[in-house]
């Protein structure tokens, strides 16, 4: 996990990006949850430590329940749906650019590539930083990467007529 952190961050360089299309797709997957886990902790924590206090116990238990269970199922399945979406438009950038890649490669790309765009939106909302400038940032640096990602790969091979 720590090296496809590393070569995350490397983005857009190719010897990084050939490095995590070798990996499964289970330990990106795996990746992303642990990433966005770690990411929106202090969140977390701070949800907890600044619990309202005039809730009765079973509401309090009933909070931290939620919070510990289907908040991470929330993220896998933000992370499925927001990958896939973001996959599919690099798809139609992919064709647009006429180069050879299956949507699995470009769904691996556009996981990794979210690495510094979502530790980017995470600093920014710490520094009280506007939601759609945050937003507008995120999607400005994760297309800039997913293009210079998708240039390396060869060009599809035209047809040539008889």
């Amino acid at each position: 996990m720590i090296q496809s952190f590393w070569n995350s961050v490397r983005l857009p360089k190719k010897e990084a990006m050939f490095q995590l299309n070798r990996n499964g797709m289970t330990h990106t997957i795996s990746y992303l949850f642990i990433l966005l886990a770690l990411l929106f902790m202090p969140d977390m924590i701070y949800s907890v430590l600044y619990l309202d206090s005039s809730l009765t116990e079973v509401s309090r238990g009933q909070y931290l329940v939620q919070m510990f269970v289907f908040y991470p199922l929330f993220i896998i399945f933000l992370i499925l749906i927001g990958v896939s979406v973001l996959a599919g438009v690099c798809l139609l950038m992919r064709k647009a650019m006429g180069r050879k890649l299956t949507y699995q490669q470009l769904w691996k790309m556009t996981a990794y590539a979210s690495t510094l765009p979502l530790i980017l939106s995470v600093l920014l909302k710490t520094l009280a930083v506007p939601d759609g400038v945050s937003a507008l940032l995120f999607f400005t640096v994760f297309f800039y990467m997913m293009y210079q990602m998708i240039a390396i790969y060869p060009k599809t091979p035209t047809k040539r007529s008889s």
